[in-house]
This record gives C-alpha cells, sequence and structure tokens, in this order.
C-alpha cells in the first residue's frame, strides 16, 4: 500500500508540524492498519474455495508480494476499488474521531 495516502491524511488533520519521527510512526502504524482492513475485507468477498486456494500460493510465496497481489487481482478484479474504499473509510473515521476530539 503506498503511503501517500496516509501522508495526505496527516496533512488534512493538521499534524503536518509533528517532529518527523511521530509522523514516520503514524505513516506506519496507520498503513498496517489500513492494510488490516483491506484484508479482511479480501477475505469476506473471496469464496472458500479460492480462500483454500489463497491458503496454498500464501504457503508457497507468501513472501513473493507481486504473485499473491496478481492472484488477488484476477479473483477480485475490483481489487483497487476495495483498497481505495478502505483507505477513504480509515480517512473519515480518522477525520470524524478527531472532529469529536475537538482536534479539528
Amino acid at each position: 500500500m503506498t503511503k501517500q495516502p496516509i501522508q495526505d491524511l496527516i496533512t488534512e488533520l493538521g499534524l503536518n508540524d509533528l517532529p518527523e519521527p511521530m509522523k514516520i510512526d503514524l505513516v506506519m502504524k496507520w498503513g498496517n492498519l489500513v492494510q488490516k482492513d483491506i484484508i479482511m475485507r479480501v477475505l469476506r468477498e473471496l469464496p472458500e474455495s479460492e480462500k483454500e486456494e489463497l491458503d496454498r500460493l500464501l504457503a508457497q510465496k507468501g513472501d513473493n508480494f507481486e504473485a499473491v497481489y496478481a492472484f488477488l487481482e484476477t479473483k477480485l478484479p475490483n481489487l483497487d476499488e476495495i483498497a481505495k474504499e478502505e483507505i477513504d473509510k480509515f480517512r473519515l473515521e480518522m477525520v470524524d474521531t478527531f472532529k469529536s476530539l475537538g482536534l479539528k
């Protein structure tokens, strides 16, 4: 996942003045949260037989991101849209949280 949407969120939330190490930490933590949301969504949308095929692929090539992504892209043609939706959902949740806390 690209870090740009998370960096854009830092700007949107007015956190640009944070020290660089804190911004890097936010990018890493928020990026991991979004990745988990994307993975959960993919698993909900994959049919059971394709989950088993994914399990086999992960056992053989789990460290090969390109192979896993290519597999998922063939099974979920809307994979990029799923990722975009999950990123947007996370962004809106963070903006709402900051607003409810009076921080934005």
